[in-house]
């Protein structure tokens, strides 16, 4: 595992400076009283389950300590390990998660309280966003993507950016130490979530409660194949190397007893270790479509997945694989078409990894049926 990092500008640099203004009038500058979150509400003693240096480090979190400061966060380092484990038991894989969920557990004592502050809705909305568990790599889209101002106006990814730049300028510190802040404030409560809301696209899919042992690290790894990055971008959002992101994507396999990728994804979703996402209409598959990316889950290697499709459905293989590059342009990759299945509805619970599976599907329209592979390829159909 690598040194776990979370991208925490502290000031406005020169490339946020030329995305636009909130598209609000700036509110006035945050009382002098309220810039600093000073002390605790009240003295605390370590709970039970935490070492005391996860106690140490947790403490820093909340406090707003850049995890690149912490002493000891290179690779494999017992700092490092802590901030695993801390993620671990509290079920997050982001930084400013970590510290929702440390105050929301009352692991940490909550500050305050001070004052309501008087914010304009893009700041207010930006900031309880705070709390989602979105990797940063999809943090600014996402929240772009996820707010909207009371009239339904959208918001820019400039306009996030800039409200976050102002942020963490004005009461220095970094986006995880906004936590604590905003929840001293009221802009963050108890009863708030760190899900993040479903989206129409797919970013780097949020932790659900299903669990195989693993790691926040090979959990992140997880998420982001998910999202349909290739290795090498997954590695670069994470900021690691590709040969790592290959190793965490194994233990993973490993973990869910799978071959490929592609089953590795679909089984996550089912056991509920990755989020699933809400069921929608609007994909509207025809048959043969439906066949095949019902079929996408097969834990087959790839050249092997269209004679594994033909044998199970009976459809020619010139059918599936066109079908197959059809899935394959539309999402670019097959974890992406893969969580679009489940978000379409193609893909769910009863939807087969294991290519010795019997080949029973419900066919679209609700109608239950068993493959004509269970009899026999039809007549004419060729892979």
């Amino acid at each position: 595992m690598t040194t776990v990092r979370e991208h925490e500008p502290n000031r406005r640099d020169d490339e946020t400076a030329q995305h636009p203004a909130v598209p609000q009038s700036a509110p006035p500058r945050f009382p002098q009283g309220a810039v600093a979150v000073m002390g605790r509400q009240h003295p605390t003693q370590r709970p039970s389950g935490y070492s005391e240096l996860q106690w140490n480090v947790a403490e820093r979190i909340v406090e707003g300590v850049p995890i690149s400061r912490l002493d000891g966060t290179e690779k494999n380092s017992r700092v490092h390990q802590a901030v695993n484990r801390i993620q671990a038991r509290l079920g997050v894989l982001t930084v400013r998660a970590t510290a929702f969920r440390l105050l929301q557990q009352m692991v940490m004592p909550t500050p305050g309280p001070y004052d309501a502050l008087d914010l304009d809705p893009v700041t207010r909305a930006v900031w309880e966003g705070l709390r989602w568990d979105i990797l940063d790599v999809d943090l600014i889209p996402e929240l772009a993507a996820a707010l909207s101002l009371p009239e339904g106006q959208s918001l820019s990814t400039g306009a996030v950016e800039s409200a976050l730049a102002r942020l963490t300028d004005e009461f220095q510190t970094t986006r995880h130490g906004l936590i604590r802040i905003g929840w001293a404030h009221h802009v963050l409560t108890p009863d708030q979530s760190t899900v993040p809301p479903v989206l129409d696209r797919v970013a780097a899919a949020p932790p659900g409660a299903g669990a195989w042992n693993l790691s926040p690290a090979h959990r992140r790894a997880l998420a982001l194949r998910a999202s349909g990055r290739d290795v090498a971008t997954c590695a670069k959002a994470d900021a690691t190397t590709s040969d790592t992101i290959i190793g965490r994507l194994s233990v993973c396999r490993k973990a869910a007893k799978v071959r490929t990728q592609r089953a590795l994804v679909h089984c996550a979703l089912r056991d509920g270790v990755l989020l699933r996402p809400a069921v929608r209409g609007g994909a509207d598959p025809t048959p043969e479509q439906w066949l095949v990316w019902r079929h996408l889950p097969l834990d087959v290697p790839d050249d092997a997945l269209p004679t594994a499709i033909c044998a199970r459905t009976g459809l020619d293989g010139t059918t599936v694989r066109g079908r197959l590059h059809d899935l394959r342009i539309r999402y670019r990759d097959d974890c992406a078409a893969l969580y679009a299945g489940w978000k379409y509805g193609v893909l769910d619970e009863s939807t087969p990894a294991d290519p010795g599976s019997p080949a029973r599907t419900v066919r679209p329209g609700g109608t239950c049926a068993d493959s004509p592979a269970l009899n026999g390829p039809t007549e004419g159909s060729t892979c």
